[in-house]
């Protein structure tokens, strides 16, 4: 039940006496009315007692960190300690990282662990020179035959810091990586479709392009990614050098992804038969090299040159051995001859 009290007030304007303080004269010339409407409402309200529950409990243990225990670690003394010990933990990351005798899983596997543990602006340039190290002397290309986890790695850390890495490049390494870790063999077309790719030598002839082209053409950039016979036959030729030259202790350390054993167990012949064809096959893929070469490219000159100089230089590198991995005092003379001691001309 509700009662209503309404109040009508009279008109009154607003020179009425309800402000305390006259009001301005452009106000007072201008009489309003204004009326008051008073309502009061009344409601029957029950109100009924509900029992008070207790609060629930989790039964936590008492805290063991006490308020005096918390006082008693945070001295001037102890908090030395712990900066002595955390200089000599980071001197020792420092030292593992630019160690460069250390695995380049190893030293992958230390540095995404530094920057999982949010420490990593702590050894930026230390991780740079390490990675620039890797990179440089074809750690990539090593840990790629290591593991999926091994070239998934690299390729992210090196994504991470700014390292240009190749899509197809990385595909290739992980395919590589899938065949040794289920332990095939694949048929010869199936791996070298795939291991030219993988040689790096796309790679290094498109970085190349620009380094020597002067005038570059719409024409001749959409044929680079087309991988045009400029980039994949000198690519060819330096994937088949490699593979003769590290066949032989690739197929001793059980490896089963190399132009020879691909070969062996796709003509079902031996491994002296199987080298003997990767060698025809270098020799057909020059003959059609050196006819393109003849007969004009729609490459600039310098580029082409640059591009044959690739696949002789994989003769001169894997013709010993392989001189890339496993270096020998015939290939430390030939450097030292290039950059320290270089040829000096004849003086008359």
């Amino acid at each position: 039940m509700a009662t209503e009290l309404v109040c009508l007030h009279r008109p009154i304007s607003l020179t009425h006496k309800l402000f305390r303080n006259p009001l301005p004269k452009v106000i007072q010339a201008t009489p309003l009315t204004l009326k008051l409407r008073c309502s009061v409402s009344t409601e029957n309200v029950s109100f009924t007692e509900t029992e008070t529950e207790a609060r629930r409990s989790a039964n936590y243990e008492p805290n063991s960190w006490d308020y005096d225990y918390l006082l008693s670690s945070d001295t001037d003394e102890s908090i030395e300690v712990y900066k002595d010990k955390a200089k000599k933990l980071e001197a020792e990351v420092r030292r593992e990282i630019n160690n460069e005798k250390a695995e380049f899983l190893t030293l992958l596997e230390l540095i995404d662990n530094v920057q999982r543990l949010g420490l990593g602006y702590r050894f930026e340039s230390d991780i740079r020179r390490a990675l620039d190290r890797f990179v440089s002397s074809g750690g990539f290309d090593g840990v790629t035959k290591t593991s999926l986890h091994a070239t998934a790695l690299g390729f992210r850390l090196l994504r991470q810091h700014g390292f240009e890495v190749s899509q197809d490049l990385c595909n290739a390494f992980l395919q590589e990586a899938k065949w040794l870790y289920n332990k095939s063999t694949p048929t010869f077309d199936d791996y070298f479709g795939n291991a030219w790719k993988s040689s790096s030598g796309p790679l290094q002839l498109v970085f190349a392009y620009f380094a020597v082209v002067q005038n570059i053409k719409k024409e001749e950039i959409e044929n680079l990614q087309k991988y045009h016979d400029i980039i994949s036959r000198p690519s060819h030729i330096f994937r088949l050098c490699n593979d003769l030259a590290s066949a032989s202790a690739e197929i001793a350390r059980g490896e089963t992804a190399n132009s020879v054993s691909c070969y062996m167990r796709t003509k079902g012949i031996s491994e002296e038969l199987a080298t003997e064809s990767v060698m025809n096959l270098i020799d057909e893929t020059w003959k059609k090299m050196n006819k393109e070469k003849l007969g004009g490219s729609l490459f600039a000159k310098p580029f082409v040159e640059t591009a044959i100089n690739l696949a002789r230089q994989s003769h001169c590198t894997y013709h010993n051995g392989d001189a890339h991995t496993s270096p020998d005092e015939l290939t430390r003379k030939r450097v030292l001859s290039v950059i320290t001691e270089p040829i000096l001309p004849f003086e008359r």
